[in-house]
C-alpha cells in the first residue's frame, strides 16, 4: 500500500505545522470511528486491540492526507516536482515531509505487527462484532474489491443500527 494519497486540486494555504507536533500526534493517535473515551470502557483485550488497529489506521490516514496537501502545495507553489533532491530539500517544509514519512514507517510497523496478532474469533458483544468488522471493512479497499468492501460496511452499519438502543459503536 502507497503511504500517499493524491493532493488533489486544493488551493488552499496549509497551516503551520510542526515537527513536534507531528511527532506527537504519532504517539496520540485519535480516532474518528468513535471508539469508547477509556481503555476501561472497552470490555476485553480482543476488542482492545481491534480499536488500537482502527487508531492506527485513522493517524496513518490522517498523516497521509497532510503529507499529500503539503506535497501538492509545494508543487505547486515551488514547482518542486522539478527541482533536483537538494534543490526540493531547501523547500519550505521539506523536513516535515521527512518527519511525516519517518512516522508513517514506524506507524506502518506497528500497525503490521498487531495486524498479525489480531484475533479471528471470540468477539464478547455485538460491540466487538462491530470493531471486528470496522476492521474487516477498513482492511478491504473499495477500490479493489467494490462489492466485497461495500457487503462488509453494510453490514457494520446495520449491526450498530440493529444495536442503537443499546448504546453501540
Amino acid at each position: 500500500m502507497d503511504s500517499r494519497r493524491d493532493a488533489g486540486a486544493e488551493r488552499e494555504r496549509l497551516p503551520e505545522i510542526s515537527r513536534r507536533l507531528v511527532v506527537v500526534g504519532a504517539s496520540a493517535a485519535t480516532v474518528a470511528w468513535r471508539a469508547p473515551a477509556t481503555a476501561a470502557a472497552i470490555p476485553d483485550e480482543r476488542t482492545r486491540q481491534l480499536t488500537r488497529w482502527l487508531s492506527l489506521t485513522t493517524h496513518i490516514e490522517r498523516l497521509q492526507d497532510r503529507w499529500a496537501r503539503l506535497e501538492g502545495w509545494l508543487a505547486r507553489e515551488h514547482d518542486g516536482l522539478k527541482l533536483s533532491p537538494a534543490e526540493q530539500q531547501a523547500l519550505p517544509w521539506a523536513q516535515e515531509l521527512r518527519d511525516i514519512d519517518g512516522c508513517l514507517d514506524v506507524l506502518f510497523e506497528r500497525r503490521e505487527r498487531l495486524l498479525a496478532s489480531l484475533p479471528a474469533s471470540g468477539v464478547a458483544s455485538m460491540d466487538s462484532a462491530i470493531i471486528r468488522l470496522a476492521v474487516v471493512e477498513r482492511l478491504i479497499l473499495p477500490d479493489d474489491h467494490p462489492e466485497a468492501h461495500s457487503l462488509v460496511a453494510g453490514v457494520r452499519r446495520d449491526l450498530v443500527a440493529m444495536s442503537a438502543g443499546a448504546g453501540a459503536v
